[in-house]
């Protein structure tokens, strides 16, 4: 090395002693000295306080045990936090943290201390109110409801909405939560509005877990949250009872007629809209042929169902029963009066040769009816000679009745056969209406004592 670089060297050498022992330790005392002026001049100006912050901070859980659940939101707190105070009038609750350690607690009800922290390092949290909060911890459950709807409005009016065929897609969901949570669920709904709906609606809505009131369960979760649901809308029926009308077509013969008409059900129950039912008095029968019947028919037909309405017999016919009888009439005919069991030592005579009988039957019977048909017997076996009162014993063809026989008495005078004439009993004379007896003579006898004239035998 020269003496050039030797100086050179030795000048860098002074400069280095200079800037390290002179310089350096007087920069770095002027450093210090600054630094205090700032924190001095900065306290003065932004003093340490303390600060409540007056909005709740949410509470979170950590290190919560598997298949366990919070089985309740917990109880959020406050803080106080100290610091300068332009640190302090910038914080938010965005700024804070509150959690609870809930590492190794089981189910139950548990008091946990709060741990807060704050974002500014400048600042500190000071007090936490409360320090402890209650936290419940429940096990987890999961389980599965079927999805039921619930109207928020009604359909259009004159229709209703089907809510028991309901289809939804999933027809079940997944609710899981605490045990207690869940266990207050009775049904998960589905809110619907079908205001005006004439038809059916299908829409994507939202599940809610409601309980027993029909309140929403909260801290439950579903699985899915929604779901495709349509629901069934059909017109407003009515229903009513209604008498059953036998229809007959046809006539009966000639001379013969309906009695009676009885039909089996007696009524039915009709469905339909309230302004057909309103329409309906009575359901007919589909028409029994009776055409040309001399007797008793008997059938089952359909029922002749009204326009717009249905039908709710449990039988699809009628059972129909006619009763046809013959037509009834009278008539007015002369019977021959006859005397029988005659006393062959007597002989008879009659107050009149006939009697009005005045008969009735059906028209066909009558129309058959002959002279002699008809016969007023007087029955005088066993009677004395006398006079005597009998009533006449009509006899008439089989089918026929005797309405009423004018006169119904008559006067019989039995008298010894040596003092009358031939007895009328051996020569009949035919009347009208049938056989007469010859008028006979009468020999009235003498008057005894304590028997007045005119006097007749009692009547039998």
């Amino acid at each position: 090395m020269n003496v050039a670089e030797r100086r050179r060297a030795r000048r860098i050498i002074l400069a280095r002693r200079f800037f390290t022992r002179t310089l350096g330790i007087r920069f770095l005392v002027a450093l210090s000295l600054s630094a205090l002026v700032w924190v001095v001049l900065t306290l003065e100006r932004n003093p340490n306080t303390q600060e409540l912050i007056n909005d709740d901070i949410q509470v979170d859980e950590v290190n919560l045990g598997p298949s366990l659940v919070l089985a309740s939101p917990m109880q959020p707190v406050r803080v106080t936090v100290g610091g300068p105070r332009e640190n302090l009038g910038r914080l938010t609750v965005r700024d804070f943290s509150a959690r609870v350690n809930l590492a190794g607690i089981g189910s139950g009800v548990h008091q946990v201390p709060v741990e807060v922290a704050v974002a500014d390092a400048a600042t500190e949290v000071v007090r936490v109110t409360p320090e402890t909060v209650t936290v419940q911890i429940d096990p987890f459950e999961v389980r599965a409801f079927e999805v039921t709807a619930r109207l928020e409005s009604a359909p259009a009016v004159g229709f209703s909405a089907d809510l028991n065929n309901v289809e939804s897609s999933p027809a079940s969901v997944q609710v899981s939560g605490g045990a207690s949570d869940v266990d207050e669920v009775a049904a998960v709904t589905v809110n619907l509005s079908l205001q005006g709906a004439t038809s059916d609606v299908s829409t994507q809505a939202l599940l809610v877990p409601t309980d027993r009131s029909g309140n929403e369960v909260e801290n439950v979760r579903l699985d899915p949250q929604t779901a495709q649901v349509r629901v069934p809308i059909t017109r407003i029926t009515s229903r009513k009872r209604v008498p059953v009308l036998a229809e007959l077509s046809g006539s009966v013969a000639p001379g013969f007629f309906v009695r009676e008409i009885s039909v089996v059900p007696t009524t039915v129950e009709i469905q339909g809209q309230p302004e057909d039912i309103e329409r309906v008095s009575a359901v007919s029968t589909v028409a029994l042929d009776i055409d040309g019947a001399r007797g008793d028919v008997e059938g089952d037909v359909a029922f002749d169902s009204p326009v717009g309405v249905r039908l709710l017999s449990d039988e699809p016919t009628a059972a129909i029963v006619v009763v046809v009888e013959p037509l009834a009439d009278t008539t007015t005919i002369q019977a021959a009066v006859v005397a029988i069991n005659i006393d062959p030592n007597l002989t008879a005579a009659v107050s009149q040769a006939s009697v009005q009988v005045v008969v009735g039957g059906s028209v066909e019977t009558l129309q058959d009816l002959r002279a002699g048909d008809v016969v007023a017997e007087l029955d005088v076996a066993n009677l004395s000679p006398g006079r005597h009162q009998l009533r006449p014993v009509i006899t008439v063809p089989p089918g026929l009745d005797i309405t009423q026989v004018t006169p119904p008495v008559l006067t019989v005078e039995l008298l010894p056969d040596d003092s009358a004439a031939p007895s009328p009993q051996s020569r009949p004379l035919l009347g009208p209406g049938g056989a007469v007896a010859t008028p006979t003579p009468t020999v009235r006898p003498t008057p005894t004592a304590g028997t007045p004239p005119g006097t007749t035998s009692p009547i039998n």
